[in-house]
């Protein structure tokens, strides 16, 4: 019986031409933190994105915080936020002692309600991040035109999402104030750690989050502002540049993988497929909504055939016990509709036709 994982990123590895000898010969050189690695990734990526400036950072929690403090969010200020996504996207609201303020998602592709972030968008909201969910466009263009006329700072959450592009054919994390990526193994680009960096084209903002994110200094032992350490290291950034340099490959097979699924499960009227925005989208998870009835029986029906499957996200961040014992009862109708619904389905780069056809084949068995 053939094993297939949910993610696999160390099929990527086997992609990248020498690349036993080339990591050996990283380890060998002695460099694990910061150095020429870390600078060549920060400048090869922000060129990807079209970005003016890229700072490395340790994880996409890490993006995120550092992300709301150099635009000066502080305690007591009101942060539009989906409640569908990780729970990392409301935590760094929540660590500066700000306020979420939770917005409903449309069921096409699980990215912000428009109109639910139009309504909710008044002048008490300080910052906004929209999450560009399982690789999908959060429809940023119209939230940026929201945001601009309503003076509200934006930040991309853009960890699920690598590669991808809006409407007008702009990276996602290219448009607003800040872009915050995560490198998490899964990610459509991933490290072999956590990793994570922040795009801007505002050198200011530039400036703070690259010392915040080494106590505080530009220069060693000349401390400006308050920081930690938030350091993406030389091993895991020699990897994602390498990674980078396939990403073409990457994004195909990705697709590949996509389209598959797509062609052969789109007559199964149980199956609720995952919409794209566009040729230009790149999925991180396969996502599909099924009967609330049967999702866990599929979910054991698979994991028996030896098919990586998981929930995300089983319980939405506003019903989560932090927040519930905080805030009255909050009602998102597609939020709560989606989480009893979902399931992703393995989805990866260079999947090989035996593993997509017995994926497939197995789903299509199921009943």
């Amino acid at each position: 019986m053939i094993n297939i994982p949910l993610a696999n990123p160390s099929r990527e590895l086997e992609h990248i031409s020498n690349f036993k000898e080339k990591f050996d010969q990283q380890i060998r050189g002695g460099v694990y933190v910061g150095g020429e690695n870390v600078n060549n990734f920060e400048s090869n990526f922000k060129d990807f994105i079209g970005s003016k400036y890229c700072v490395s950072l340790n994880s996409g929690t890490d993006a995120l915080i550092l992300s709301l403090i150099a635009l000066g969010i502080k305690k007591g200020d009101r942060v539009l936020v989906p409640s569908f996504t990780f729970f990392s996207t409301v935590e760094c609201v929540l660590h500066l002692g700000a306020i979420p303020v939770f917005v409903d998602i449309n069921l096409q592709n699980f990215t912000i309600d428009l109109d639910d972030f139009v309504e909710k968008a008044n002048t008490q909201i300080k910052a906004a991040i929209p999450v560009h969910l399982f690789g999908n466009d959060s429809q940023i263009t119209e939230i940026k035109k929201i945001c601009r006329k309503r003076n509200i700072k934006l930040v991309e959450d853009v960890a699920q999402a690598f590669g991808s592009r809006d409407e007008k054919n702009n990276k996602l994390g290219s448009i607003g104030d800040i872009g915050a990526f995560s490198f998490f193994p899964s990610k459509t680009l991933g490290g072999i750690g956590d990793g994570g960096c922040v795009t801007t084209d505002n050198y200011q903002i530039y400036k703070k989050i690259k010392m915040m994110k080494n106590h505080g200094q530009i220069k060693n032992y000349e401390h400006e502002v308050v920081g930690g350490n938030s350091r993406l290291d030389s091993l895991n950034a020699f990897v994602l540049n390498e990674k980078l340099n396939i990403f073409s490959k990457i994004l195909l097979t990705r697709n590949k993988f996509y389209e598959y699924y797509v062609e052969h499960l789109k007559d199964i009227e149980w199956i609720n497929l995952p919409e794209k925005n566009n040729s230009e989208t790149v999925l991180n998870y396969f996502t599909i909504r099924v009967p609330t009835n049967i999702r866990s029986k599929l979910m054991n029906y698979l994991s028996s055939k030896n098919i990586g499957n998981a929930v995300y996200y089983k319980r939405p961040v506003h019903l989560q016990k932090v927040i519930t014992n905080n805030n009255k009862k909050i009602k998102l109708k597609n939020t709560e509709i989606a989480s009893k619904s979902v399931l992703s389905l393995p989805l990866y780069s260079f999947p090989n036709d035996d593993e997509l056809e017995y994926i497939v084949s197995t789903l299509r068995k199921f009943k």
